[in-house]
């Protein structure tokens, strides 16, 4: 029997469950009749508001023909979907989740005090990081180029990004990537739906909280999606998520305004092309 969820898995699966569709070249009406379901049931497994039986789930991959090699590690996340919290080796086993989650939301925050955030880093920065972390070029490549395509849902969305000073002054790259970065940082910040405020290194704040990104979305709850070395994690908890949401409050206050936030990076960018 289907179960209503929402949860970091069951939109990891829906997201699953919608590609594979997609890639079988089937509409959801189509699916629906197949299985016996309607399509907004269909719908509903998609976007992760309701999760399948294991057995629909089985019943639905094969009919899309998803390889066996897939099967299994997508029947997992049927059979624990209803976990409110994801914690999973490796960033990118939640990657289809928190792409789920980027697509949908309303609002995006970003807090990074080390890093510039993923949905605003250039190719070159994002295959740098990947680099660093040991990752084989070609790889990180792939990786990076996924991490840039996630960024098309940045028009369709609102989003606070609070970087700490070191971010911007300490790149993990040369000077050549760090200055395209940053210009590109300039020109999305003057985005109506972008807002970029930098907390410098003269307050605590940034290093004390770590890195996390909350999101908002129209009809359902807030979530937290935190990436760690070699791990990742998604919280959905009511009250673990409103503490997050109070250090948004305590953070914005503390960082800097848009408009000095602007002006600091353009200082920081001029230094730094004096060293490209």
């Amino acid at each position: 029997m289907a179960s209503n969820a929402d949860t970091p898995r069951a939109r990891a699966l829906g997201a699953e469950l919608r590609q594979a569709r997609e890639t079988a070249g089937l509409s959801q009406e189509a699916v629906a009749r197949q299985v016996g379901r309607t399509k907004s049931h269909v719908s509903r497994w998609e976007n992760g508001r309701l999760t399948p039986a294991e057995a629909e789930v089985a019943q639905v991959i094969q009919l899309l023909g998803v390889p066996c090699a897939e099967r299994e590690r997508i029947l997992d996340l049927a059979r624990a979907a209803l976990d409110p919290n994801w914690i999973a080796p490796g960033a990118d086993k939640q990657l289809a989740a928190l792409t789920e989650y980027e697509r949908t939301a309303k609002l995006i925050i970003s807090v990074q005090p080390m890093l510039i955030p993923g949905l605003m880093q250039t190719y070159d920065y994002a295959r740098q990081l990947m680099l660093e972390d040991d990752v084989p070029a070609g790889e990180a490549e792939q990786k990076a180029q996924l991490r840039v395509g996630r960024q098309h849902v940045l028009p369709k969305t609102r989003m606070l990004a609070l970087i700490g000073e070191h971010a911007l002054r300490y790149p993990p790259c040369g000077a050549d990537v760090m200055v395209e970065q940053l210009d590109h940082l300039r020109t999305l910040a003057t985005r109506d739906n972008v807002e970029v405020r930098v907390l410098t290194c003269e307050s605590p704040l940034p290093m004390r909280f770590g890195s996390w990104v909350l999101m908002e979305f129209p009809r359902a709850r807030p979530v937290v999606h935190l990436e760690h070395y070699r791990a990742s994690a998604t919280i959905t908890d009511p009250k673990s998520v409103a503490r997050y949401q109070g250090a948004v409050a305590t953070l914005r206050e503390a960082a800097m305004s848009p408009a000095d936030s602007s002006a600091f990076i353009a200082d920081v960018l001029d230094t730094m092309k004096g060293t490209s």
